[in-house]
């Protein structure tokens, strides 16, 4: 990292090596919270936890506590979960509905418009002279995509939809199909012994599924009768491998506009309810999202700088060795229930704590992490060469897309992404690609 004029040179751009140090320093791991987590957009819920007026959801922003409310008058809102008298926590509960926000230590309540309402003598033990106005809750910017809550502390920061950009165009199809939205079941929790950023790099890595999953994969297939998957089947995937403004996607090409686009929780016994229901809506989507998105794409595996991964997964950093993940399943309201189930435990059979897929990852993610601790593997630079200078622009998708679906183009850019938020003294200096895409469609943000 040394001999240059930035402070982090982790990822060689031109041979692909990258410094494994950045999953286990602990200093490094304090200035990622202040210049990654203190800066970006970061998914913190759904609406759909929050549908009432007073309702609250208590969340985290990297390892900040978060209370996200709607307050009462409707809009959504979400405070640093912490007193302003002596720093204690006001909410201790995961959810619930309160107009008022009660600090346990010394009485001090707050509205969840996040002023403060009250102080046990305030005349008589601050002499009437406590400055209120200036002792509110702290509060973090909102905004949300497609029922989606995401918030920032940075005034500085750009708006959420120049943050996301054209990666837009690529979480519709999953996320914005639809006139009735989404709605989120979850969280399942549960924490690893790993590095947050081991899990964002996996996300769009498409390498490791044939041989990482190879066990899982044949009792799928036996089970529901899928065709394995191969490297070469990967190898010559037309699939797209893409990334926009820090954000690593995948997309895959449909058979036919009424195949299922889930990965898990669709079997033989319920594919043909799945796919009468998207001939159901294929014109609805197609009036939101335009016939190419509509009807022949899905989303693959996906991450969004830094730590949002497979859809609505929160990967929370609990120091450079732990990470606290938060699985929700996202579903289209108006699904029906039936298959709204079948995507539950679907989920839940391969994703998450219990997982299938997920405990094949949980064992590469903890010993990339270790190997990072140890004094000499931490001398040898990982190599993420694959596909160096077979990226670029693409006719049909926006960002920089590989030539294979199997690359790790994705991989060296997001970490390209990490130090551009290290290395800058504030937002002026992040670069942020403008949103050049053709939606085609009539959705918007939200709606």
């Amino acid at each position: 990292m040394a001999g240059h004029s930035k402070k982090y040179n982790v990822i060689d751009l031109e041979t692909g090596k990258l410094d494994p140090r950045i999953f286990s320093d602990n200093d490094i791991y304090q200035e990622e919270l202040e210049k990654i987590f203190g800066r970006s957009w970061l998914m913190i819920g759904h609406e759909s936890l929050v549908p009432k007026v007073n309702d609250f959801f208590h969340t985290y922003m990297g390892e900040d506590p978060v209370i996200l409310t709607r307050d009462s008058k409707g809009t959504l809102r979400a405070f640093l979960n912490m007193c302003r008298h002596r720093g204690a926590r006001i909410v201790h509960t995961d959810i619930g509905n309160a107009k008022n926000f009660f600090c346990a230590y010394h009485g001090w309540t707050y509205s969840n418009e996040g002023k403060l309402e009250y102080v046990p003598g305030a005349e008589e033990a601050y002499y009437g002279a406590l400055d209120r106005e200036c002792l509110g809750l702290v509060e973090a910017r909102v905004n949300t995509y497609a029922g989606i809550v995401f918030g920032n502390w940075d005034a500085g920061a750009p708006s959420l939809e120049d943050y996301l950009g054209d990666a837009r165009w690529c979480l519709d199809v999953a996320f914005n199909r639809l006139d009735s939205g989404t709605e989120a079941i979850g969280p399942m929790k549960w924490i690893e012994p790993l590095n947050w950023k081991t899990a964002v790099d996996n996300c769009s890595d498409n390498y490791h599924v044939p041989t990482t999953h190879l066990a899982s994969i044949l009792a799928q297939g036996r089970q529901f009768g899928i065709p394995r998957t191969t490297h070469e089947q990967q190898f010559q995937s037309p699939n797209k491998h893409l990334f926009i403004n820090g954000h690593s996607l995948t997309m895959r090409f449909l058979e036919r506009p009424d195949q299922a686009r889930q990965m898990h929780g669709v079997t033989q016994d319920n594919r043909a309810m799945f796919e009468e229901y998207y001939r159901a809506t294929q014109s609805e989507a197609e009036r939101r999202l335009g016939v190419v998105r509509a009807s022949q794409l899905q989303l693959g595996n996906h991450s969004l700088f830094p730590n949002g991964v497979l859809g609505l997964r929160l990967a929370h950093p609990r120091g450079p060795l732990e990470t606290e993940f938060w699985h929700f399943v996202v579903v289209e309201k108006d699904m029906p229930n039936e298959l709204k189930r079948a995507l539950r435990m679907g989920s839940g059979n391969y994703n998450g704590v219990t997982g299938l897929f997920e405990q094949d990852d949980m064992d590469n993610w903890r010993s990339v992490t270790r190997s990072s601790r140890t004094p000499v593997a931490r001398k040898y630079s990982q190599d993420l060469s694959m596909g160096i200078g077979r990226a670029g622009s693409d006719l049909d998708f926006p960002g920089v897309v590989s030539e294979r679906y199997t690359s790790e183009n994705n991989q060296r850019n997001f970490y390209r992404r990490w130090q551009e938020f290290m290395n800058a003294k504030d937002w002026r200096e992040i670069p942020i690609e403008p949103i050049t895409a053709e939606f085609g469609g009539t959705a918007e943000m939200n709606g």
